[in-house]
C-alpha cells in the first residue's frame, strides 16, 4: 500500500513538472511580442500616456531616432533627449492626438532583434489651433529583446510623400 501511494506521488510529481516546463498553447510567439509594440504605442499616442510610451523605448544613451515631427528631422540620440522631444505632443490632453497604423510588418532578425515596419496616420488637433492636422508616416522601428522586454532601440519615420 506504501508504494503504491509513493509510485502515485512520483507519478502526479513528474505529471506537475511536465506540465510546467511544457510551453503554453497560450504563450505569445515573438512576431507577436513585437507586435504588441506597436500596439502599444498606438494606444499611448492616442490615450496620452507618456508612462506608457516611454516605456516602450530602450532606457539607453544609444537609443536614436529619426524623423517627424520636424524637431526630429536629424538624428537624436539618447532615450532621455527622444523621450523628452515628444514629452510636448504626449502632454496635450487626450482626444488631441489620433494615430493610427497600417500594415505593420515584424521581420524577425534573430530571437533578440526585429524589425517593425507600417503605415501611421496622425490626426493632431491642438487646443490652440482652430483646424486639425492630418501626416500620414512611414515608420522603421528596430526593436531588441532585453531583460526579457521587447524595446525600441531605433525609429525612424518619414511623411509619406503627398504627390
Amino acid at each position: 500500500m506504501r508504494t503504491r501511494t509513493f509510485v502515485g506521488l512520483l507519478l502526479c510529481i513528474a505529471l506537475l513538472l511536465c506540465l510546467y516546463v511544457t510551453p503554453s498553447a497560450n504563450a505569445a510567439t515573438a512576431e507577436e511580442e513585437v507586435f504588441q509594440v506597436v500596439t502599444n504605442w498606438t494606444k499611448a499616442m492616442n490615450t496620452s500616456d507618456f508612462e506608457l510610451w516611454s516605456s516602450l523605448w530602450w532606457k539607453s544613451p544609444k537609443t536614436t531616432s529619426f524623423g517627424p515631427p520636424k524637431s526630429m528631422a536629424f538624428l537624436i540620440q539618447g532615450n532621455d533627449s527622444i523621450v523628452n522631444n515628444l514629452k510636448e505632443l504626449l502632454g496635450y490632453p487626450q482626444g488631441t492626438v489620433s494615430c493610427s497604423h497600417n500594415n505593420p510588418q515584424v521581420t524577425m532578425l534573430s530571437d533578440n532583434i526585429a524589425i517593425i515596419t507600417l503605415y501611421r496616420i496622425f490626426t493632431l488637433n491642438p487646443p490652440a489651433v482652430k483646424e486639425q492636422s492630418t501626416e500620414q508616416q512611414r515608420q522603421t522601428l528596430i526593436v531588441q529583446k532585453i531583460d526579457g522586454k521587447w524595446l525600441i532601440v531605433h525609429g525612424h519615420g518619414s511623411v509619406f510623400p503627398t504627390e
